[in-house]
């Protein structure tokens, strides 16, 4: 609070009127109203043109100002109404008032908080104030809600590629065709070039003269990081429904309806509309807009973003990890390991933060490489031998589907020869299709080949096309794999890899 040097405080006079009309009480009527609830120095605050409903008005802010400054002690109205429409606003007012030290006189309802009759009404009024607020929250959540349950486009500006429109009365997004090919292009971009960052996407972008939403500017950095989070451009379906579960986000709609016709959208629970790479406190929801980008490739661009954020904020600028850049750890402390000169590796717990006793002197960078290397193409293998087991296992439940559909065929045949079948033939066609909707649920969700790729993310990436034999198996041989391939063979397997001080290690597996 600015201090008021001369100690001197004034009494204020506050006007307002929107419109000039007949039967409105002018500014110059009000104002000597109010000075007759005044006595001494008197100052005048008024706004004519501007409407109640809220508080941006100039010479109401100059009186906050003044208030604020100490030289205000008494504010005089001659409505309510005149200094605020809104009962939570004025209330609002009124408390920054007392804070001051100023108080607040309405000569029309002979309303003083100089009085305990007063101050007794702005108890009153504060119950309502707040119950104001709560009916405005409910309104506003009552309404995300409704919107977000009927599959509409919640609100707000239009992302790029789309712009904000309606089709038969509700509200949608339309898409810009010239911009939904920029779209594709950076997700086509990120998803299949692992060493593109960010950065790296945002100057090809902008070498190639391509431009914002509405803006004749290039993308920023931070634009491309909400666009490749925003499932607004990715098709709603059974996997992408999958990847938000594993993430424990709310569903609002039935997980039927995730069935890949349109795409998703985010909101807050609160019903605030949220940046779509901030996951904390949301909830998912099916629009009305067609997805444009496969949900298996959105899900890997989500990953890599992931992974990204991880190097960034552990190894970055250090590069001389490779592709182990990001991922090791102190298997002691579980700080990251960087590489202080090539080829001595350091724990951060001991150099920075001095709570580690560890020391990886003599340990070679070389070493910690093969032992990776090791472990990787066991794993490898053993994911060959699961995808075996997950392919026997579907072609016994697809004969066993089979075998159960004949049965229900012959028992569906027979019952069309007669009208008095019996309740026991009826049980066991019911029993039979609940049986062959089971093992489909299940056929579904274990499909080996659509997990290994999933679970890779490598089905878009034409420099991996060969990774699997006629058999369906992995053939990648990671010794002979570059950095890069490498680096990206790592970020969708791998969450840390833990260091020992003799050069092995223990690797921490994607669930």
């Amino acid at each position: 609070m600015a201090n008021n040097t001369k100690g001197e405080r004034f009494e204020a006079v506050y006007a307002r009127q929107s419109v000039d009309k007949r039967d409105s009480v002018s500014i110059e009527t009000q104002i000597d109203e109010c000075k007759s609830k005044c006595s001494g120095n008197v100052r005048i605050y008024k706004d004519k043109g501007y409407s109640g409903k809220n508080t941006e008005r100039p010479d109401l802010q100059r009186l906050m100002k003044d208030i604020e400054a100490g030289i205000i002690k008494k504010v005089v109205v001659y409505k309510l109404d005149r200094i605020s429409r809104n009962i939570a606003d004025f209330y609002k007012l009124y408390e920054f008032m007392k804070r001051y030290d100023c108080m607040f006189v309405s000569k029309n309802e002979d309303f003083d908080t100089s009085n305990s009759m007063g101050r007794a009404m702005m108890g009153i009024l504060a119950v309502f104030a707040q119950m104001e607020r709560e009916n405005i929250q409910t309104r506003i959540k009552d309404n995300y809600d409704y919107r977000v349950r009927d599959g509409r486009w919640a609100s707000g500006k239009a992302p790029f590629g789309f712009r904000n429109g309606k089709v038969e009365g509700r509200t949608t997004l339309i898409p810009v065709d010239e911009e939904i090919e920029i779209v594709k292009k950076i997700f086509k971009t990120y998803a299949e070039k692992p060493n593109v960052s960010i950065g790296q996407l945002q100057n090809l972008l902008n070498d190639k003269g391509f431009t914002g939403h509405e803006s004749t500017k290039g993308f920023s950095r931070t634009t491309l990081s909400r666009m490749l989070s925003n499932p607004i451009y990715a098709v709603a379906d059974e996997v992408l429904a999958q990847y938000y579960q594993k993430k424990q986000i709310e569903f609002a709609n039935e997980i039927e309806k995730w069935n890949g016709e349109f795409s998703a959208g985010i909101v807050g629970k609160n019903g605030r509309s949220l940046r779509a790479d901030d996951l904390s406190g949301v909830m998912v929801y099916i629009t009305n807009v067609k997805g444009v980008i496969d949900s298996r490739t959105f899900i890997m661009v989500q990953d890599r973003m992931e992974q990204n954020k991880a190097i960034a904020s552990d190894n970055s600028p250090n590069n001389n990890l490779k592709e182990l850049s990001g991922l090791l750890k102190c298997a002691e402390c579980g700080m990251a390991i960087k590489m202080q000169k090539f080829p001595t590796l350091t724990c951060t717990g001991r150099n920075q933060k001095k709570i580690c006793h560890v020391t990886f002197a003599g340990t070679k960078f070389e070493t910690v490489q093969k032992n990776v290397s090791d472990e990787v193409k066991r794993y490898l293998q053993d994911l060959n031998e699961t995808v075996e087991q997950k392919q026997r296992r579907t072609n016994k439940t697809k004969k066993k589907i089979a075998e159960l559909q004949k049965q229900l065929d012959n028992l569906i045949e027979l019952a069309t020869f007669s009208d008095n079948i019996s309740d026991v033939v009826k049980i066991k066609i019911d029993k039979l299709t609940v049986e062959i909707k089971d093992l489909q649920l299940k056929l579904k969700t274990d499909n080996a080949q659509d997990i290994i790729e999933l679970r890779l993310g490598l089905h878009k990436n034409p420099s991996l096309k060969s990774i699997y034999d006629k058999e369906g198996n992995l053939i990648v041989d990671y010794d002979i794999l570059d950095t890069d391939m490498k680096q990206m063979i790592l970020r969708v397997l791998v969450e840390k890899i833990f260091v020992y001080k003799d050069g092995s290690v223990k690797i921490e597996w994607k669930q």
